[in-house]
Order: C-alpha cells, then sequence, then structure tokens
C-alpha cells in the first residue's frame, strides 16, 4: 500500500529566516514508521515549514536515507495541490494540517484537496471542508456551538463593513447597525475579550473592561475587520484532543483524551509563546465524564476524521468550549505520549484503518515512547485511573549541544525549537519548548524541574519553572 502524508500552506516562507528543529528528528520518527511497515510504501508531500513532517535547513528539505520519499509541494491552490499528490499514486492520503499566521486556514485547503482525491478514487483521512469552514471563522463556530446546546461564551458579532457604512454611503446619516452592536454589547458581562474572527489562537486578542473602552477600541485603528466580542470566562483553562478514527466499512471511533490544564498570561489569556501545559488530568473537581461526552459529541456533529484540537474553560463549575481547531496543534505531541505513540505513528494508524488495515501493532523502536507505551492506559482508563503526567514547558533559544543535553535526560521526550533570524525584538526571536515526564506522580515531576534547573541553571527562564512548579503543587 502507498501512503502520502500531506500539507499545504498558504504563506510565503523563507526557510533562511525561519528554522524549526526538533529532537527526535523527524526523519528518525517517520523512519522507524518506514522501518516497522516495510510492506508499505510511505511518501511525505508538504510545504515549508513543513511542520510534524519534515525537516529542514536554509538550504530546504533534508533527505535522509530513511526509506520514506520526501515531496516539495508547489502549492498554488488545491486543484493544483491535488493534482501533486495524484501523480504520486496513493493509495490512501492523510492529511496532517498545521497553522501560520496570520489565519488559521491551512485545513481548510487540505480539506478542500481531500475532495478532489477522494473524487478520484483515492481514500482520505480528512476532516470535511463544511467542519473546517466552521472553526475557522470564530463566529462561525460560536454560532455551532449554541446552536447545537454547548456551553460558550456569549459574544456580539462586530461587521467592519456595517460598522463603517456611512463612509461609503454619503445619503446616510445615521449608522443604525452601530447603535445596535453597542446596545448589544452593553448587555455582555464585563471584561469581555475582543478577538478577530479569523486570526490564529490568541494572537490580537485585547482584555476591555467597559463598554466605553469597547467603543473606543472600535472606533480606533485597531479595529481593521470584523471582530467578536466575547465575555471573558474566569476559571482554568484547559486543551485537549480528539481522534476519530474512520475504518474502511465506514465506522467511526471516536478517542477523547483527558484535558492539559494551560497556564495564561497576566491578562488572563493563554499565550502560546508563553504556556506551560500540564496533564492529562481527569481529577475529581472537574466534571470529567461530561466533558468527554460533550467532546465526543462535538466530534460526531462536524463529522471529524483526524486529529481536532479543543481549547476549554472550567467557569462556574461547567465546561466551555474556547475555540476549535481540526488540524494538529501545540499538544499533539503530549497527546501523543499519553496515547504510548508517536505522532508519526498515529497518523499511520489512521491511514491503516481508513486502509482496512487496521490492528497491526507494532513498536516502532522508540525507546522512550516505548516505555510511555509500556504505563499509557487505553481509553477510558485514562479518565479513571492516574495516568502518566507530562509538562510542556519552554526554553529560550538553545544551543544544538544544549538541545543534545536535555534531550540526553530520560524523562525528556521531545524538543522543538522554533529561530526566526529576522526578528528583533526578544520573544519574536523564537523559543525552544521541551516534553518532560511519565510518571503518574506530581513529585516525581517536581523532581524532574528541579534537576534540569540544576543541571542548567545558565539557559532557564524561571518565570516559566515558576509557573511550572506552581501546576504541579496545585496537583498535590
Amino acid at each position: 500500500m502507498r501512503v502520502v502524508f500531506y500539507s499545504s500552506c498558504s504563506n510565503h516562507f523563507d526557510p533562511k529566516i525561519v528554522h524549526i528543529k526538533t529532537l527526535p528528528s523527524w526523519a528518525q520518527e517517520w523512519g522507524r514508521v518506514a522501518a516497522a511497515f516495510p510492506q508499505h510504501q510511505f511518501v511525505i508531500a508538504t510545504m515549508l515549514p513543513a511542520m510534524f513532517l519534515l525537516d529542514y535547513d536554509k538550504d530546504g528539505v533534508l533527505r535522509p536515507d530513511d526509506g520514506i520519499e520526501r515531496v516539495a509541494l508547489k502549492g498554488g491552490g488545491a486543484k493544483e495541490i491535488a493534482q501533486e499528490i495524484l501523480e504520486l499514486r496513493p493509495d490512501v492520503a492523510v492529511a496532517a494540517s498545521f497553522w501560520i499566521t496570520p489565519y488559521d486556514w491551512l485545513g481548510l485547503e487540505d480539506a478542500m484537496v481531500a475532495d478532489i482525491l477522494r473524487g478520484q478514487g483515492v481514500k482520505v483521512v480528512s476532516h470535511s471542508a463544511a467542519a473546517q469552514a466552521i472553526c475557522f471563522d470564530k463566529k462561525n463556530a460560536s454560532d455551532f456551538l449554541r446552536a447545537n446546546g454547548f456551553s460558550c461564551a456569549k459574544s456580539v458579532y462586530v461587521d467592519y463593513e456595517l460598522f463603517w457604512a456611512e463612509r461609503k454611503k454619503s445619503e446616510v446619516c445615521h449608522n443604525v447597525y452601530r447603535e445596535y452592536v453597542f446596545r448589544q454589547i452593553e448587555r455582555l458581562s464585563f471584561p469581555v475579550i475582543i478577538k478577530d474572527t479569523v486570526g490564529l489562537s490568541s494572537y490580537g486578542m485585547e482584555v476591555v473592561h467597559t463598554a466605553g473602552a469597547v467603543k473606543n477600541y472600535l472606533e480606533s485603528k485597531k479595529f481593521n475587520s470584523n471582530r467578536l466580542v466575547e465575555e471573558f470566562l474566569d476559571g482554568p483553562q484547559f486543551g485537549t484532543e480528539v481522534h476519530v478514527t474512520k475504518r474502511a466499512d465506514g465506522a467511526a471511533s471516536v478517542d477523547v483524551f483527558p484535558p492539559l490544564l494551560y497556564s495564561v498570561n497576566q491578562y488572563g489569556i493563554c499565550s502560546p509563546k508563553q504556556s506551560v501545559k500540564l496533564g492529562p488530568l481527569a481529577l475529581s473537581r472537574y466534571k470529567c465524564d461530561e466533558l468527554k461526552s460533550e467532546l465526543e459529541r462535538l466530534a460526531r456533529l462536524l463529522d471529524f476524521e483526524g486529529i481536532a484540537q479543543v481549547d476549554l474553560v472550567f467557569h462556574k463549575d461547567k465546561w466551555h468550549i474556547i475555540e476549535i481547531n481540526p488540524r494538529l496543534s501545540g499538544s499533539s505531541a503530549a497527546i501523543a505520549l499519553i496515547k504510548g505513540k508517536t505522532l508519526p505513528r498515529i497518523l499511520t494508524d489512521f491511514a491503516l484503518a481508513a486502509a482496512g488495515q487496521g490492528g497491526e501493532s507494532k513498536n516502532c523502536g522508540d525507546e522512550k515512547v516505548s516505555a510511555c507505551a509500556s504505563s499509557a492506559i487505553k481509553k477510558d482508563g485514562l479518565w479513571k485511573k492516574n495516568p502518566p503526567l507530562y509538562l510542556n514547558i519552554k526554553f529560550p533559544n538553545l544551543t544544538p549541544e544544549q538541545m543534545e543535553a536535555l534531550y540526553a535526560l530520560p524523562y525528556v521526550h521531545y524538543l522543538c525549537q522554533t529561530d526566526n533570524d529576522a526578528a528583533k525584538q526578544r520573544r519574536e526571536m523564537g523559543f525552544c519548548e521541551i516534553l518532560i515526564g511519565g510518571s503518574p506522580q506530581p513529585n516525581d515531576l517536581l523532581l524532574q524541574l528541579k534537576e534540569i534547573e540544576e543541571k542548567f541553571p545558565k539557559i532557564i527562564e524561571p518565570a516559566f519553572f515558576d509557573t511550572a512548579e506552581k501546576m504541579i503543587f496545585s496537583l498535590l
């Protein structure tokens, strides 16, 4: 069987400026998959930065001799990408969508590619374009959640063109729409969050505390596209993934993973560049059975297929959905470990199931992951017992030698560093995130954190370590 893993990118991307390095490398991870399944052919077809699929340097894609065929897609639109993939003669194609600023719409492109491939008789693992379109636009997602009885924040949608309608219609002397928007905003509970409806993650969000401050924002230059003004829900914030496997006979199974606790910044927002993540957590203080049931219902209503990430807040003793991202996420490496596998192996399992060849259980040769697999608890067990805990924490940019030294520690499972050579501000230059853990005991995680702090005192950021310690102590 010939399997193509693919993903697209809508941005111009210069590998001489932005570099992403992981340990273990994607070549090592995918090479193990190829070695474990020599009866299948594996092809990776993607575009830079090729997250989760390829390694690259300043000269472009690296092509190690590991049994994996690598193709750099030219892009240009769904039809063109689909044609490039069809020329690779896939029996099964698996979308491995990632994200990039400013718009979180890459999954939508990959879903349109999937539609074309299916029309040509290729088995495809991908969310639908309809589901991607709902989740990509935060207004659409909010409307969908409310219409289907999910708990989410009350919000007011602000259409930019209508808000400034009188600028293009000289005969308009009074903007009725703007008056309506302000009246609706005054009825919200404050503070509120103002967010771009199609932006990526929490980038550009602002917390505003009064209706007057919202009015000032909307009448300023900051307001330059459609916005959602949404009630701020206080409470601990979490994220998790839902994995939906569809077999060749059409039957679907839904795996919902216990959530990871996310740290928030001074404004109460989870910042992707600053957040610390800890989990999985299925504590009695949270209504875990309710969450599991609701996320499974969400996955089936949206007819998901593959991996989707969901952001959550536990507000006033109730779970609320913040955002839905039908793609791979910054939590995917941790969720893979929780499942006792690597991410490439999980994507391979999707392909095997789609082709009717599920059930092949083979170790892909990673000793650290094998240790996680031996302690991972399958399906409902994760929600009812004390599963192994993992911590995702960030370092400043490290040298290759420092990364190798960290990875040599037995409880360090994954490192991913982003370097931006064009950045002028420290926070924009990038960071290195590491994933540690594997014991169900919070105290063991504290000891691991302390050992890293002692062995690498010059390269840690104390603020991140303080946050991590507080989060772990909250479990004791």
